[in-house]
């Protein structure tokens, strides 16, 4: 799984094609007809890549050639570095959040995060940032987990577990009847006392950081989008 991370970077250039490790030592150099220099911000022409095993050893216009390695030409592509998204939710898709994250449960939202995952890799992301499961508890620590186990593909990933905001808050459950009690898509934590408490419990639940809402519920009123200062005592 490993190699599948390293050589995802390719995949824009591959068109979507996964390219799998035959053994732990095993050398591919794939060649194509461009690759992007980070470093200098300019397409070189031809470029290749050398993975050993499940790291990328050489990059250039013209890479070393072990004597077990495969060759896999790329034909008119172009080779670029793997992407970063540094604001995803895994947890959600599109159409209507307040709904999905009611009438779907936990289990299927994890579900169809461990596949957003698989897809964000398949799609150039080796690295990404998960600003939160908007009501699904620290099920993200799961799939960062197991994507690091290489139980599954996906992107390296940071995560935040479930937001913090305060009663009333951004996230909270506005506008739905309030004899049903519905939960919000973000921890509640209404002080300072509270706020230290939900912390170091999504700490000890596997989050990589900690996101808080600041505001209160928004408004939007034309184009126009505001939000209710935090207060707090």
């Amino acid at each position: 799984m490993k190699l599948l991370r390293c050589l995802s970077l390719l995949v824009l250039a591959l068109g979507g094609q996964a390219i799998w490790c035959q053994a732990a030592n095993h050398s591919i150099v794939l060649h194509a007809a461009r690759l992007l220099d980070v470093k200098t911000g300019k397409i070189i022409a031809p470029g290749e890549v050398l993975v050993r095993g499940d790291r990328i050893a050489e990059v250039g216009v013209k890479v070393s050639r072990p004597a077990d390695a495969e060759t896999i030409d790329l034909g008119d592509r172009t080779l670029l570095p793997g992407l970063i998204d540094a604001h995803v939710h895994l947890f959600l898709h599109p159409g209507a959040e307040d709904l999905q994250t009611v009438e779907e449960s936990v289990p299927q939202r994890t579900i169809a995060a461990v596949l957003a995952a698989r897809d964000d890799l398949m799609g150039g992301f080796t690295a990404e940032r998960d600003m939160g499961t908007e009501g699904a508890g620290s099920a993200d620590t799961a799939v960062r987990n197991s994507i690091d186990a290489g139980a599954i593909p996906g992107p390296r990933l940071r995560i935040s577990g479930n937001a913090i905001d305060i009663l009333g808050g951004h996230e909270d459950a506005i506008g739905f009847n309030p004899e049903q009690h519905v939960l919000p898509n973000a921890t509640w934590a209404n002080n300072a006392l509270e706020l230290i408490r939900v912390i170091r419990w999504q700490f000890k639940e596997g989050a990589d950081f900690i996101k808080i809402y600041e505001t209160g519920h928004d408004t939007l009123a034309g184009a126009v989008r505001s939000a209710v200062p935090l207060r707090t005592s």
